[in-house]
């Protein structure tokens, strides 16, 4: 047998060798291939060494500390009092005052202290609430930042309403929403139930906290469960209903406007108030479930309309402008009022013309 490496070199030798321009160009792309690899192996390596430096250089930083949170312009702007540096300071003045139905000796005080006091106190401020009675109790609690001295707004003041014997709601979100009278020692916060669930006619209803919609109110459970009612538009509702009434509202603006009210069925049904150019108002506050409204017929008169059934029928009474007649309130919130005996008002001589007929939603 002949030697390996001479059978190698004749076999090599048989064998057509390729072309000079293909072995060239095999050549080069195996050079690329390989200046590929190494430019790759360099990126690589340079990356891995400037992230271990800065992991060094991480290590070796001092912590740097936590910074609070941004806080509200209003609490940058107004002062950190506590209650007593508001109520009673010379610098601060009485901005709301309700007294008890039950006992006029019980009063309801709201204080404001401005940083910089105004002759008319409408200023950026913080308020306070304080309740006496006529047996010596007190209970001093703050309140809002507020400021103006307008209608309350979801930013504004919040709204208190008697739901108890000297027992007052402050429906606000923050500080509240809750309870308080004079002989607590602290007011009693609510728990806020805000999905709004639906209930069978008749359930009492208050504003809720955030002044939107309404809520019922359980005082002794200490909670405010939010109402299914109808997202309307523009709605104002009637607050608040006694118990066994359904709630009802006055949707819309201008001359564009209808009532919305609930059924007996717990359903709600709406009805087109006429179209003429002439303002309506809200009566709200009726003994006997009324849904009613003032329409204006002239400069200085008003038709009163009622309905005891839900809508299905009406009754037109005259009545001066409830300006005049006594039947306007202005705290806690500024409301047109049914009177109590408005069966005794004599008839309208020349009516406008009733609600339209009702429309299920």
């Amino acid at each position: 047998m002949s030697d390996l490496r001479s059978f190698a070199r004749e076999t090599e030798r048989s064998v057509d060798q390729l072309p000079f321009e293909v072995m060239i160009a095999g050549q080069r792309r195996a050079r690329r291939r390989r200046a590929l690899v190494a430019a790759a192996a360099a990126v690589a390596a340079v990356l891995a060494l400037t992230l271990t430096v800065a992991g060094l250089s991480q290590l070796r930083r001092p912590p740097i500390p936590s910074v609070p949170a941004p806080k509200p312009p209003s609490q940058l702007l107004v002062p950190t009092w506590t209650a007593d540096d508001i109520v009673g300071h010379p610098a601060a003045s009485i901005v709301k005052q309700l007294q008890s139905r039950s006992d006029s000796r019980t009063l309801l005080t709201v204080w404001k202290r401005c940083p910089t006091p105004t002759h008319d106190n409408d200023c950026l401020g913080q308020e306070a609430i304080a309740v006496v009675d006529g047996s010596g109790h007190q209970l001093v609690t703050m309140g809002a930042v507020t400021d103006t001295l307008s209608q309350p707004s979801r930013t504004g003041d919040g709204l208190l309403r008697e739901v108890g014997n000297g027992l007052w709601y402050w429906a606000h979100e923050n500080l509240g929403p809750y309870l308080l009278s004079a002989t607590m020692s602290t007011p009693v916060p609510l728990t806020v139930l805000n999905r709004a669930v639906t209930h069978n006619y008749g359930v009492s209803s208050i504003e809720c906290a955030d002044q939107v919609g309404l809520c019922s109110l359980n005082v002794t459970g200490h909670t405010l469960e939010r109402l299914a009612v109808p997202d309307l538009p523009d709605t104002r509702w009637a607050t608040p209903t006694a118990q066994g009434c359904g709630v009802w509202g006055l949707s819309g603006a201008g001359t564009r406007t209808r009532l919305v009210i609930q059924q007996r069925d717990g359903s709600f049904a709406s009805t087109d108030l006429p179209a003429d150019p002439y303002s309506t108002t809200m009566a709200e506050g009726g003994p006997d479930c009324e849904v009613a409204y003032y329409q204006t017929v002239t400069p200085d008169q008003d038709q009163l309309v009622v309905s005891l059934d839900q809508g299905r029928t009406w009754q037109i009474r005259q009545t001066p402008m409830p300006q005049l007649a006594g039947y306007y309130e202005h705290q806690p919130r500024d409301r047109f009022l049914i009177p109590p005996r408005w069966q005794e008002l004599p008839p309208m001589a020349h009516p406008l013309r009733p609600p339209g007929p009702l429309t299920p939603l």
